[in-house]
Protein backbone atom coordinates (compact mmCIF):
# COMPACT_ATOMS: atom_id res chain seq x y z
CA UNK A 1 0.00 0.00 0.00
CA UNK A 2 1.41 3.37 -1.04
CA UNK A 3 1.60 6.03 1.64
CA UNK A 4 -0.31 9.26 1.26
CA UNK A 5 1.58 12.52 1.18
CA UNK A 6 0.26 13.32 4.68
CA UNK A 7 1.50 10.04 6.12
CA UNK A 8 4.91 10.63 4.56
CA UNK A 9 5.14 14.13 6.06
CA UNK A 10 4.16 12.81 9.49
CA UNK A 11 6.61 9.90 9.24
CA UNK A 12 9.41 12.27 8.20
CA UNK A 13 8.69 14.54 11.17
CA UNK A 14 8.64 11.60 13.60
CA UNK A 15 11.93 10.17 12.34
CA UNK A 16 13.73 13.50 12.48
CA UNK A 17 12.34 14.21 15.96
CA UNK A 18 13.46 10.78 17.19
CA UNK A 19 16.90 11.17 15.60
CA UNK A 20 17.36 14.41 17.52
CA UNK A 21 15.94 13.32 20.89
CA UNK A 22 16.32 9.51 21.19
CA UNK A 23 12.90 9.58 22.89
CA UNK A 24 9.64 8.02 21.61
CA UNK A 25 7.63 10.63 19.71
CA UNK A 26 4.03 11.47 20.57
CA UNK A 27 1.31 13.11 18.50
CA UNK A 28 1.32 16.29 20.59
CA UNK A 29 4.95 17.13 19.83
CA UNK A 30 4.40 16.50 16.11
CA UNK A 31 1.25 18.67 16.11
CA UNK A 32 3.34 21.62 17.32
CA UNK A 33 5.34 21.64 14.09
CA UNK A 34 4.04 24.61 12.06
CA UNK A 35 4.72 23.10 8.65
CA UNK A 36 2.32 20.19 9.26
CA UNK A 37 -0.77 22.19 10.35
CA UNK A 38 -2.56 19.06 11.59
CA UNK A 39 -4.45 18.33 14.80
CA UNK A 40 -3.21 15.91 17.43
CA UNK A 41 -6.17 13.62 16.77
CA UNK A 42 -5.40 13.43 13.05
CA UNK A 43 -1.73 12.77 13.71
CA UNK A 44 -2.59 10.12 16.32
CA UNK A 45 -4.77 8.24 13.84
CA UNK A 46 -2.12 8.45 11.13
CA UNK A 47 0.54 7.21 13.56
CA UNK A 48 -1.60 4.22 14.46
CA UNK A 49 -1.95 3.35 10.76
CA UNK A 50 1.78 3.83 10.17
CA UNK A 51 2.41 1.41 13.04
CA UNK A 52 0.02 -1.16 11.53
CA UNK A 53 1.85 -0.81 8.21
CA UNK A 54 5.20 -1.49 9.87
CA UNK A 55 6.76 1.97 9.56
CA UNK A 56 6.59 2.78 13.29
CA UNK A 57 7.03 0.76 16.45
CA UNK A 58 5.73 1.23 19.98
CA UNK A 59 8.07 0.83 22.93
CA UNK A 60 6.77 -0.51 26.24
CA UNK A 61 3.73 1.34 27.59
CA UNK A 62 4.73 4.75 26.24
CA UNK A 63 2.21 6.42 23.95
CA UNK A 64 5.04 7.55 21.70
CA UNK A 65 6.38 5.76 18.63
CA UNK A 66 9.83 5.15 17.22
CA UNK A 67 10.79 4.44 13.59
CA UNK A 68 11.13 0.83 12.46
CA UNK A 69 13.88 -0.29 10.03
CA UNK A 70 11.20 -0.16 7.31
CA UNK A 71 10.45 3.44 8.30
CA UNK A 72 14.12 4.36 8.16
CA UNK A 73 14.41 2.74 4.73
CA UNK A 74 11.53 4.83 3.34
CA UNK A 75 13.09 7.91 4.92
CA UNK A 76 16.47 7.26 3.31
CA UNK A 77 14.97 6.42 -0.08
CA UNK A 78 12.33 9.15 -0.36
CA UNK A 79 11.85 11.50 2.57
CA UNK A 80 15.10 12.88 3.87
CA UNK A 81 16.09 16.33 2.70
CA UNK A 82 19.57 16.62 1.22
CA UNK A 83 21.80 17.99 3.95
CA UNK A 84 23.82 21.04 3.02
CA UNK A 85 27.17 21.22 4.74
CA UNK A 86 27.89 24.50 6.44
CA UNK A 87 31.03 26.45 5.60
CA UNK A 88 32.42 25.43 9.00
CA UNK A 89 31.79 21.74 8.28
CA UNK A 90 33.45 22.04 4.88
CA UNK A 91 36.38 23.79 6.53
CA UNK A 92 36.61 21.06 9.20
CA UNK A 93 36.69 18.30 6.58
CA UNK A 94 39.27 20.12 4.47
CA UNK A 95 41.44 20.73 7.52
CA UNK A 96 41.26 17.04 8.40
CA UNK A 97 42.21 16.00 4.88
CA UNK A 98 45.19 18.34 4.84
CA UNK A 99 46.97 16.01 7.28
CA UNK A 100 49.37 14.48 4.80
CA UNK A 101 50.79 11.15 5.96
CA UNK A 102 53.58 9.19 4.35
CA UNK A 103 52.33 5.65 4.70
CA UNK A 104 49.07 4.47 3.14
CA UNK A 105 48.09 2.25 6.08
CA UNK A 106 48.59 5.12 8.49
CA UNK A 107 46.60 7.43 6.22
CA UNK A 108 43.62 5.05 6.00
CA UNK A 109 43.69 4.48 9.75
CA UNK A 110 43.78 8.23 10.29
CA UNK A 111 40.93 8.69 7.80
CA UNK A 112 38.79 6.31 9.87
CA UNK A 113 39.56 8.26 13.04
CA UNK A 114 38.72 11.55 11.36
CA UNK A 115 35.40 10.43 9.91
CA UNK A 116 34.52 9.12 13.37
CA UNK A 117 35.17 12.58 14.81
CA UNK A 118 33.23 14.31 12.04
CA UNK A 119 30.15 12.06 12.41
CA UNK A 120 30.38 11.13 16.11
CA UNK A 121 29.97 7.46 15.18
CA UNK A 122 32.26 4.44 15.14
CA UNK A 123 34.07 4.35 11.81
CA UNK A 124 35.41 1.42 9.85
CA UNK A 125 37.91 1.63 7.00
CA UNK A 126 39.13 -1.18 4.76
CA UNK A 127 42.49 -0.95 3.05
CA UNK A 128 42.38 -0.75 -0.75
CA UNK A 129 42.64 -3.82 -2.90
CA UNK A 130 42.71 -4.59 -6.59
CA UNK A 131 41.61 -7.67 -8.48
CA UNK A 132 45.06 -7.76 -10.08
CA UNK A 133 48.20 -5.69 -9.57
CA UNK A 134 50.52 -5.14 -12.51
CA UNK A 135 54.12 -4.04 -12.71
CA UNK A 136 54.58 -0.52 -13.94
CA UNK A 137 58.22 -0.20 -12.98
CA UNK A 138 60.66 -2.62 -11.34
CA UNK A 139 64.20 -1.55 -10.48
CA UNK A 140 67.12 -2.60 -8.33
CA UNK A 141 69.03 0.28 -6.76
CA UNK A 142 72.58 -0.49 -5.54
CA UNK A 143 73.53 0.68 -2.06
CA UNK A 144 76.94 -0.96 -2.22
CA UNK A 145 78.35 -4.07 -3.91
CA UNK A 146 76.44 -6.35 -1.50
CA UNK A 147 73.30 -4.34 -0.61
CA UNK A 148 70.41 -3.34 -2.84
CA UNK A 149 66.94 -1.83 -2.67
CA UNK A 150 64.30 -3.47 -4.87
CA UNK A 151 61.68 -0.90 -5.91
CA UNK A 152 58.31 -1.86 -7.39
CA UNK A 153 55.73 0.61 -8.70
CA UNK A 154 52.33 -0.99 -9.41
CA UNK A 155 49.62 0.05 -11.84
CA UNK A 156 47.88 1.77 -8.90
CA UNK A 157 50.90 4.01 -8.38
CA UNK A 158 51.78 2.36 -5.05
CA UNK A 159 55.50 2.08 -4.36
CA UNK A 160 56.86 -0.99 -2.56
CA UNK A 161 60.50 -1.43 -1.63
CA UNK A 162 62.74 -3.86 0.20
CA UNK A 163 66.36 -3.68 1.32
CA UNK A 164 68.33 -6.90 0.75
CA UNK A 165 71.93 -7.97 1.35
CA UNK A 166 73.69 -10.69 -0.66
CA UNK A 167 76.59 -12.97 0.20
CA UNK A 168 78.39 -12.21 -3.10
CA UNK A 169 78.99 -8.81 -4.75
CA UNK A 170 77.21 -7.72 -7.95
CA UNK A 171 78.72 -5.25 -10.40
CA UNK A 172 76.80 -2.06 -11.17
CA UNK A 173 76.84 -2.76 -14.92
CA UNK A 174 75.15 -6.13 -14.28
CA UNK A 175 72.47 -4.42 -12.20
CA UNK A 176 71.92 -1.84 -14.93
CA UNK A 177 71.46 -4.57 -17.56
CA UNK A 178 69.09 -6.44 -15.25
CA UNK A 179 66.93 -3.32 -14.73
CA UNK A 180 66.58 -2.81 -18.47
CA UNK A 181 65.60 -6.42 -18.97
CA UNK A 182 63.15 -6.42 -16.05
CA UNK A 183 61.21 -3.43 -17.36
CA UNK A 184 61.32 -4.55 -20.97
CA UNK A 185 59.91 -7.99 -20.15
CA UNK A 186 57.62 -7.44 -17.16
CA UNK A 187 56.12 -3.96 -17.48
CA UNK A 188 52.35 -4.50 -17.56
CA UNK A 189 52.56 -8.10 -16.33
CA UNK A 190 50.52 -9.24 -13.30
CA UNK A 191 52.59 -9.85 -10.17
CA UNK A 192 50.97 -13.24 -9.66
CA UNK A 193 52.17 -14.40 -13.09
CA UNK A 194 55.87 -13.69 -12.56
CA UNK A 195 57.91 -16.73 -11.53
CA UNK A 196 61.50 -17.19 -10.44
CA UNK A 197 62.11 -19.27 -13.56
CA UNK A 198 60.93 -16.43 -15.81
CA UNK A 199 63.20 -13.99 -14.02
CA UNK A 200 66.18 -16.35 -14.14
CA UNK A 201 65.75 -16.80 -17.89
CA UNK A 202 66.33 -13.09 -18.51
CA UNK A 203 70.12 -12.97 -18.35
CA UNK A 204 72.78 -15.69 -18.28
CA UNK A 205 74.08 -14.50 -14.95
CA UNK A 206 76.99 -15.02 -12.58
CA UNK A 207 76.19 -16.45 -9.14
CA UNK A 208 75.76 -13.06 -7.48
CA UNK A 209 73.17 -11.84 -9.98
CA UNK A 210 71.35 -15.15 -9.77
CA UNK A 211 70.96 -14.65 -6.02
CA UNK A 212 69.65 -11.13 -6.66
CA UNK A 213 67.06 -12.46 -9.09
CA UNK A 214 65.98 -14.97 -6.45
CA UNK A 215 65.43 -12.12 -3.98
CA UNK A 216 63.36 -10.22 -6.57
CA UNK A 217 61.13 -13.27 -7.05
CA UNK A 218 60.60 -13.59 -3.28
CA UNK A 219 59.81 -9.87 -3.03
CA UNK A 220 57.20 -9.97 -5.82
CA UNK A 221 55.56 -13.04 -4.26
CA UNK A 222 55.39 -11.29 -0.88
CA UNK A 223 53.65 -8.26 -2.43
CA UNK A 224 51.21 -10.45 -4.38
CA UNK A 225 50.33 -12.43 -1.23
CA UNK A 226 49.89 -9.31 0.89
CA UNK A 227 47.30 -7.96 -1.53
CA UNK A 228 45.04 -10.98 -1.11
CA UNK A 229 43.98 -9.76 2.32
CA UNK A 230 42.60 -6.42 3.49
CA UNK A 231 43.29 -4.59 6.71
CA UNK A 232 40.38 -3.29 8.79
CA UNK A 233 40.76 -0.10 10.83
CA UNK A 234 38.31 1.01 13.51
CA UNK A 235 38.01 4.65 14.52
CA UNK A 236 36.21 5.89 17.62
CA UNK A 237 35.07 2.46 18.81
CA UNK A 238 34.09 3.88 22.21
CA UNK A 239 31.66 6.31 20.55
CA UNK A 240 29.23 3.42 20.22
CA UNK A 241 28.71 3.53 23.98
CA UNK A 242 27.40 7.12 24.00
CA UNK A 243 24.15 6.04 22.31
CA UNK A 244 21.30 4.72 24.50
CA UNK A 245 20.90 1.75 22.16
CA UNK A 246 24.33 0.47 23.24
CA UNK A 247 24.34 1.21 26.94
CA UNK A 248 24.22 -2.58 27.26
CA UNK A 249 27.99 -3.14 27.23
CA UNK A 250 27.68 -6.79 26.18
CA UNK A 251 25.57 -5.82 23.17
CA UNK A 252 28.11 -3.16 22.20
CA UNK A 253 31.01 -5.57 22.68
CA UNK A 254 29.43 -8.18 20.40
CA UNK A 255 29.10 -5.60 17.65
CA UNK A 256 32.64 -4.29 18.14
CA UNK A 257 34.06 -7.82 18.13
CA UNK A 258 32.26 -8.53 14.87
CA UNK A 259 33.37 -5.41 13.02
CA UNK A 260 36.94 -5.79 14.29
CA UNK A 261 37.27 -9.13 12.48
CA UNK A 262 38.72 -8.64 9.00
CA UNK A 263 36.91 -11.73 7.69
CA UNK A 264 33.55 -10.17 8.52
CA UNK A 265 34.02 -6.66 7.18
CA UNK A 266 35.75 -7.59 3.94
CA UNK A 267 32.43 -9.06 2.76
CA UNK A 268 30.90 -5.59 2.45
CA UNK A 269 29.47 -5.20 -1.03
CA UNK A 270 31.07 -2.41 -3.02
CA UNK A 271 28.58 0.29 -4.13
CA UNK A 272 27.50 -0.26 -7.72
CA UNK A 273 28.43 3.26 -8.79
CA UNK A 274 31.61 5.16 -7.82
CA UNK A 275 31.24 7.97 -5.29
CA UNK A 276 27.86 6.69 -4.10
CA UNK A 277 26.97 6.07 -0.46
CA UNK A 278 25.41 2.74 0.52
CA UNK A 279 23.11 2.51 3.53
CA UNK A 280 22.03 -0.81 5.05
CA UNK A 281 19.55 -0.58 7.90
CA UNK A 282 19.06 -3.12 10.69
CA UNK A 283 17.67 -6.40 9.33
CA UNK A 284 18.92 -5.53 5.84
CA UNK A 285 22.35 -6.56 7.11
CA UNK A 286 22.90 -10.29 6.67
CA UNK A 287 25.13 -10.78 9.69
CA UNK A 288 23.28 -11.24 12.97
CA UNK A 289 25.40 -8.77 15.03
CA UNK A 290 24.59 -6.03 12.50
CA UNK A 291 20.81 -6.55 12.49
CA UNK A 292 20.31 -3.91 15.19
CA UNK A 293 22.70 -1.44 13.54
CA UNK A 294 22.99 0.61 10.40
CA UNK A 295 26.05 0.74 8.15
CA UNK A 296 26.70 3.81 5.99
CA UNK A 297 29.70 3.45 3.73
CA UNK A 298 31.30 4.43 0.45
CA UNK A 299 34.45 3.66 -1.50
CA UNK A 300 37.66 5.56 -2.00
CA UNK A 301 40.00 4.87 -4.90
CA UNK A 302 43.72 4.54 -5.30
CA UNK A 303 44.51 4.33 -8.97
CA UNK A 304 42.79 2.36 -11.68
CA UNK A 305 40.70 -0.54 -10.38
CA UNK A 306 41.92 -0.19 -6.77
CA UNK A 307 39.27 0.58 -4.16
CA UNK A 308 38.92 0.68 -0.42
CA UNK A 309 35.90 1.18 1.83
CA UNK A 310 35.22 3.76 4.52
CA UNK A 311 32.07 4.34 6.53
CA UNK A 312 30.38 4.38 9.91
CA UNK A 313 28.43 1.91 12.02
CA UNK A 314 25.89 2.87 14.63
CA UNK A 315 22.32 2.53 15.84
CA UNK A 316 19.48 2.68 13.34
CA UNK A 317 18.56 5.97 14.95
CA UNK A 318 21.04 8.19 13.18
CA UNK A 319 20.94 11.37 11.13
CA UNK A 320 21.26 9.65 7.78
CA UNK A 321 21.09 12.84 5.71
CA UNK A 322 23.91 14.56 7.59
CA UNK A 323 26.09 11.46 7.72
CA UNK A 324 25.61 10.72 4.03
CA UNK A 325 26.57 14.29 3.10
CA UNK A 326 29.65 14.32 5.31
CA UNK A 327 30.80 10.89 4.19
CA UNK A 328 30.32 11.75 0.51
CA UNK A 329 32.28 14.99 0.86
CA UNK A 330 34.99 13.32 2.95
CA UNK A 331 35.41 10.50 0.41
CA UNK A 332 35.75 13.00 -2.42
CA UNK A 333 38.47 14.84 -0.53
CA UNK A 334 40.20 11.59 0.43
CA UNK A 335 40.31 10.57 -3.24
CA UNK A 336 42.00 13.86 -4.13
CA UNK A 337 44.51 13.49 -1.30
CA UNK A 338 45.39 9.92 -2.29
CA UNK A 339 45.88 10.94 -5.90
CA UNK A 340 48.31 13.65 -4.80
CA UNK A 341 50.29 11.37 -2.48
CA UNK A 342 50.38 8.07 -4.33
CA UNK A 343 49.46 8.54 -8.00
CA UNK A 344 51.55 10.17 -10.68
CA UNK A 345 50.31 12.56 -13.39
CA UNK A 346 49.62 9.84 -15.98
CA UNK A 347 47.23 8.09 -13.60
CA UNK A 348 45.53 11.34 -12.67
CA UNK A 349 44.75 11.92 -16.33
CA UNK A 350 43.17 8.45 -16.54
CA UNK A 351 41.03 9.10 -13.46
CA UNK A 352 39.68 12.44 -14.68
Amino acid sequence: MELSDRKKRILKAIIEDYIASAEPVGSKSIALKPDLNLSSATIRNEMAELEEMGYLEKQHTSSGRIPSPLGYRLYVNELMTQYRLSMQEIYDVKQALNLRMQELDRLISEAGRLISELTNHTAVALSPTAKTSFVRRLDVVPVDAYSFVIVLVTNAGIVHNKLIRLQSPVAEEDVSSLNQSLNHNFSGVALSQITKEQLSALIPAPQGLSALIGEIAVFLNEIADSQKGRNVYLGGASRLLIYPEYHDVEKAQRLLDFISDRRNMTNLKMPDEPETVSITIGPENRAEPLKTASVVYTTYKLGEGVQGVIGIIGPTRMDYAKIEARLRYFSSGLNRLLSELFIDDSDKNKME
